[in-house]
This record gives C-alpha cells, structure tokens and sequence, in this order.
C-alpha cells in the first residue's frame, strides 16, 4: 500500500497531508504515525493535518483524532485540520467535534496567516 501522507515544513508549522480519499482503519495507524513523528521533529510547530482528499471518515477515524487533539493539548502544541471536504466538515458540526478541533478553511490562507504574524 503507498504511503497515507506526505510532508511539508514551513515557517511555523508542519503540513502532513492525507492523500487517501478515506481516513480509516486501513491507514489511520499511518497517518497518526506521520503526525507523531512531525510533533516530535517540530515540537514548536504547528502540526497541520490537510484533509483535502478525505471525503470519508468513519467513527473510528474520529476516535483516532480525538486522542491526538487531547495528545497535541498535553504538549501545548497545535493540531489543526485544514481544508476539510464538506461532508467531513458536516460531521465534526453534528457531532459537536468542531469544539474539540481547530478548524482551518484554506490550507494556503492559514500558513500565510502564519508567515505574517512572525513578520
């Protein structure tokens, strides 16, 4: 199976993107690896999961996010999900999982948002 993500460094975060169209139980061991290798390579950074391509999560994908934000909180490190499909965007709303999660729109507009609040 290829690989679930793939990773990006710019000035103040860590972008690892999911390159499945599924976050499930075939690749959320990998993706949560990438994003605890990020965290511990990075431990100022942002860690930016970019879920573009997922336009499917099951439960136990939500499960699997929700002990990483608790994870990223511990460290006093952010963990944001960025450019989220509709239909995922609509679950973390139903479920009240948005309260838990930061919630990014664009990918782009946020690392700019990055870079000029270090100018």
């Amino acid at each position: 199976m290829p690989e679930p993500t793939s990773q990006e460094k710019h000035p103040g975060a860590v972008v690892v993107r999911v390159l499945h169209d599924k976050l499930d139980e075939s690749n959320l061991s990998g993706v949560r690896a990438a994003i605890s290798k990020a965290a511990e390579e990075s431990p100022g950074d942002a860690i930016v999961l970019d879920m573009t391509s997922v336009s499917f999560m099951p439960s136990v994908s939500l499960g699997g996010l929700i002990q990483l934000a608790h994870f990223f909180r511990a460290r006093k490190q952010r963990f944001v999900l960025a450019s989220l499909q509709p239909t995922v965007r609509e679950m973390l709303v139903l479920t009240r999982l948005d309260r838990i999660f930061e919630v990014q729109g664009s990918l782009p507009e946020f690392i700019a948002s990055l870079s000029s609040a270090r100018a």
